[in-house]
């Protein structure tokens, strides 16, 4: 079927009837989960990607993950219309990008932090205080280490990366002493 419907203009329709239906927050989880089974099952991705199934053969496995997972209607409705438009393609290039203006849409920024040890409870508190703080709305936090940055720590807000590792501050400083 042939629309001139965007990607953009169906995501903006999905996060307009969550946000009427107070279901902003299910319908964020639901996408990203589905990118993960997206990401986790390769043979799923194929058959979706593909237009070699029919939309109806495309349809029913998009309604089986949402049954089996327990997505809302309109997460469901939104992943076969995308199909539908033969915008699907489109869709998982641009996961990233949708599941960033739902998340803004429902208030939420997803950030990770990296730091050479693993960082305390309280640490971590302390970090997604002043991210909120800094950003002006609420953040979940995640933590991953990697001991090659040294100390310090390097933070992933979204698509952007804050880089205080010690790593990072020797390598600029021999930089400096190199071009002198």
């Amino acid at each position: 079927m042939a629309s001139i419907a965007t990607l953009r203009d169906l995501t903006e329709a999905l996060i307009e009837s969550a946000r009427e239906e107070g279901k902003l927050d299910r319908v964020t989880a639901d996408i990203e989960d589905f990118f993960k089974q997206l990401s986790d099952t390769e043979d799923v991705r194929n058959i979706l990607w593909s237009s070699t199934f029919d939309f109806q053969e495309r349809k029913g496995i998009i309604e089986d993950i949402g049954q089996k997972k327990g997505y809302d209607k309109l997460t469901v409705n939104f992943l076969t219309v995308a199909i539908d438009l033969d915008k699907f393609k489109s869709l998982v290039k641009s996961e990233q990008t949708v599941v960033q203006k739902l998340r803004k849409a429902s208030g939420k920024l997803r950030a990770e932090v990296i730091m050479a040890t693993e960082p305390s409870e309280s640490d971590l508190a302390r970090i997604k205080s002043a991210l909120s703080k800094a950003v002006g709305q609420d953040v979940e936090v995640t933590s991953k280490v990697d001991p090659g940055i040294i100390g310090g720590i390097i933070t992933k807000v979204e698509d952007k990366v804050f880089d205080g590792s010690i790593k990072t501050q020797l390598e600029r400083m021999r930089n400096v002493l190199t071009r002198s």
